[in-house]
């Protein structure tokens, strides 16, 4: 088994995708390169790709937007605003319970997700 090494590059990516919330790929890729104009695009999508196939991270795949990433593990929900593109942590009561069951009706359960499609407060406010 390969072991990960730490690497600095490792480091400012998570750190930016902790900053951020919930980037896509290019998204963070572009704001780190302002700072760090020596990574590599490549290495921002590799890294991120690395980080959610070992469990460090999770990709986000939600209907009407690219793929986003999210540091938080704890388990929650995610609401994306179909007017301007945001995505937000939804913590909802018993969603562990709900969602994060082994079994259900004879299927073996890996994992769920629990997406809200709508509109945020500061679009709301506009429409």
């Amino acid at each position: 088994m390969k072991k990960e090494r730490n690497t600095k590059q490792k480091k400012v990516i998570l750190d930016a995708l902790i900053a951020m919330g919930h980037p896509t790929a290019q998204e963070l890729f572009d704001y780190l390169h302002e700072q760090n104009p020596t990574l590599s695009r490549a290495t921002v999508f590799r890294v991120l790709s690395q980080f959610a196939e070992s469990g460090h991270i999770r990709k986000i795949t939600m209907t009407g937007s690219d793929a986003r990433f999210d540091a938080t593990m704890k388990p929650h929900a995610h609401m994306l605003c179909v007017n301007c593109g945001t995505v937000q942590d939804a913590f909802v009561k018993d969603f562990d319970v709900a969602l994060c069951t082994d079994e259900l009706h004879g299927f073996k359960i890996y994992s769920a997700e629990l997406n809200y499609l709508g509109c945020c407060k500061n679009c709301s406010g506009n429409s």
